[in-house]
């Protein structure tokens, strides 16, 4: 079977890598870089808590609860610096704490490690990190981060050095099709590229791939700004506060991602620029004060009304959907969903709430989702 994947993006990468190693001829597009994307600017925060307690699509739920198994055995597979199991510290506002310790409940009981610390216990694993007397922290000691565009790398190389192909600057544009069937894209240079199966990994471009095909697949689409610090020595975990997440960068500094309150459909407000954001977190990471910003960056993150995609339409069978919020961390599990499907002939009941042709067949209002917003714990 020959699989055109389009985008190489976190999802893309991971799709392709997964088809070819189960034994499928493979050639991956991007429009520009791999990697260089939405993967490039995401905080790819790799967490069990809170999100195993919010209440959520049961096949989703249950696929979630295997994502951190998917990265170690990529990690074995594909030995390289891209995966870090730093642990995550986590506290919230003051009236949070309840709704925090009942989601810290819900996941000891799903087997996740999570510790409640008061704010000493939580200054002596990261003692550049400033916190009130009376703090309450959440230790969640599985958890960790992945550099986005280190794991696209390793996964391209990989791609390259089996036997599959991988084009830069392999713009798509259109479809040629054969009854209820594609046979090719085109792409913008004039060439084409015929395949058996299309994958749409393209993430916030996946609804103008879509289209291409005659389909009409909606996406919500949210900016979120990355910021990079100078080097800082004295963080190694995850940091999730109130109102902005941080993580290790490999460049020695830190990743955050400014939230600027409690999540909603709008992901609270924005930080007006890359200094504003670092003077914030500056009062609880003091280590940053008075110096300025590395650089910034926006990722347009694509969230699908009503969760991921994944699949194909009955009467376009050959189109197959990888789309997602999550790319970085839900990447390994959708290309191992796609190799199960494409090539496996499975039907995988965990993916029935996710296929495409639901948004034929209900209206789905587009607002809040599991994966963009702080849910109830169970």
């Amino acid at each position: 079977m020959r699989v055109v994947v389009i985008g190489a993006g976190s999802i893309g990468s991971h799709v392709a890598f997964r088809l070819l190693e189960q034994g499928a001829e493979v050639e991956l597009l991007d429009a520009s870089q791999p990697g260089g994307g939405t993967s490039a600017s995401s905080i790819a925060w790799l967490s069990s808590y809170p999100q195993m307690s919010w209440q959520e699509e049961p096949g989703k739920a249950k696929l979630r609860g295997e994502v951190h198994d998917m990265f170690a055995r990529l990690q074995h597979e594909l030995p390289g610096d891209y995966l870090h199991w730093s642990g995550t510290l986590m506290w919230g506002y003051r009236h949070e704490r309840d709704e925090l310790r009942r989601a810290a409940a819900a996941v000891r009981a799903k087997g996740v490690e999570v510790q409640e610390l008061g704010a000493d216990e939580a200054r002596s694993l990261a003692p550049g990190l400033r916190l009130r007397d009376d703090e309450v922290v959440f230790h969640e000691t599985g958890s960790g981060w992945v550099d986005g565009p280190g794991v696209v790398r390793a996964l391209v190389a990989a791609i390259g050095a089996r036997g599959g192909s991988v084009r830069r600057g392999a713009r798509v544009v259109g479809f040629e099709r054969a009854g209820e069937r594609l046979v090719a894209a085109r792409l913008q240079d004039g060439s084409r590229v015929e395949g058996d199966v299309f994958v749409n990994a393209a993430g916030s471009w996946s609804s103008h791939v879509a289209a291409m095909a005659e389909l009409a697949i909606p996406l919500e689409l949210i900016p979120g700004k990355l910021v990079y610090t100078q080097p800082i020595d004295s963080i190694s975990h995850v940091i999730n506060g109130p109102e902005w997440c941080a993580r290790p960068d490999p460049s020695g500094g830190l990743a955050v991602h400014w939230r600027g309150g409690p999540q909603d459909a709008t992901h609270g407000a924005n930080a007006r620029s890359g200094q504003e954001l670092i003077d914030e977190i500056a009062t609880a990471l003091p280590e940053l004060a008075g110096t300025a910003p590395v650089r910034s960056s926006i990722g347009i993150r694509a969230i699908p009304p009503g969760g991921p995609v994944v699949g194909a339409v009955p009467w376009l069978r050959n189109l197959y959907f990888t789309v997602s919020h999550g790319g970085i961390g839900w990447g390994p599990m959708w290309g191992w969903m796609a190799a199960r499907e494409l090539l496996g002939g499975e039907d995988v009941g965990e993916l029935s709430a996710m296929r495409p042709e639901r948004f034929y067949l209900e209206p789905i209002a587009i607002g809040r989702y599991a994966d963009d917003a702080e849910q109830v714990a169970r």
